[in-house]
C-alpha cells in the first residue's frame, strides 16, 4: 500500500455539486504510528485531542477507489492498458463540526491534493481541524473544560477523464480539552520530539520527561 501525505491548507471556497457514485471510499481510520505511517491493523472510533499539548489532531485514513483497470488485449498476446486512465484526484475536502455546547463552526471545503490508482487502498494523513475550529475550541476549553466534537468529512475530486467523483461521507467523534502538563518528578522538563508524528495529546499521549 502506498502512502499519500497530505498538507491541507485551510482556505475556504464553494462546494461545488458531483454525483452519488461511491469511486472513492474511506474504509479505515487510525492514529498514525510517529513515524507517520498509518496502522491497518489498528482502527480508533474516536479521538481525544489536549490542546494543551497539541493544536489538531493527527488521523490516518485508508482509501480505496472502487474503479477497476480492465486491460484492452490487443492481437494474440498483446496487452495495453494505462494504468493511471482511471486514477482518482482529490482536490478538496468538506469538513463540518457538531460541538456541545454548540460553538457555530462555519463548514469549509479545504483544497488539497492527492491520487489515487484503480482498485487500490492508499493511506492518507491529515489534521481535522480548520483554523477556525481551532479558535474556537481553545476559546472554549480555556478554562478546563472540554467539548465533544464531530468532525465530518467528505473528499472530492475527479478522474483522469474529468468526471467528478466525491467519497463516503465520513464522521468522527473527537472530545477536546485543554489540561496543562507537568513532569511528575520535580525539575524534569518535558523531552523534545524527536519522531516525524509527534502523537502529544492524541489520544492520551503524553511527553516524556527528563532531567535538564
Amino acid at each position: 500500500m502506498k502512502p499519500i501525505y497530505l498538507a491541507a491548507l485551510m482556505a475556504f471556497g464553494s462546494v461545488s455539486c458531483v454525483d452519488n457514485t461511491p469511486k472513492l471510499q474511506v474504509i479505515h481510520a487510525a492514529l498514525p504510528e510517529p513515524d507517520c505511517s498509518i496502522p491497518e491493523d489498528e482502527a480508533i472510533l474516536r479521538g481525544s485531542l489536549n490542546l494543551g499539548l497539541a493544536g489538531d489532531f493527527l488521523l490516518g485514513l485508508v482509501i480505496t477507489s472502487n474503479l477497476v483497470d480492465s486491460p484492452i488485449i490487443v492481437g494474440e498476446g498483446g496487452e495495453v492498458s494505462d494504468p493511471d486512465s482511471l486514477a482518482i484526484y482529490v482536490t478538496s475536502v468538506d469538513v463540518s463540526y457538531r460541538t456541545e455546547p454548540d460553538l457555530g463552526i462555519e463548514d469549509a471545503n479545504i483544497p488539497l491534493f492527492g491520487g489515487f490508482r484503480p482498485n487500490q487502498d492508499s493511506s492518507l494523513l491529515l489534521g481535522v481541524l480548520t483554523r477556525d475550529a481551532q479558535a474556537a475550541l481553545f476559546a472554549a476549553t480555556a478554562g478546563g473544560g472540554f467539548v465533544d466534537t464531530l468532525v465530518t468529512m467528505r473528499f472530492r475530486g475527479k478522474t483522469a477523464t474529468g468526471s467528478k467523483v466525491e467519497a463516503n461521507e465520513f464522521t468522527f467523534p473527537l472530545t477536546v480539552t485543554n489540561v496543562g502538563f507537568v513532569c511528575p518528578k520535580p525539575g524534569d522538563v518535558p523531552a523534545q520530539p524527536t519522531e516525524a508524528c509527534d502523537l502529544r495529546g492524541l489520544n492520551g499521549v503524553v511527553p516524556e520527561c527528563e532531567t535538564p
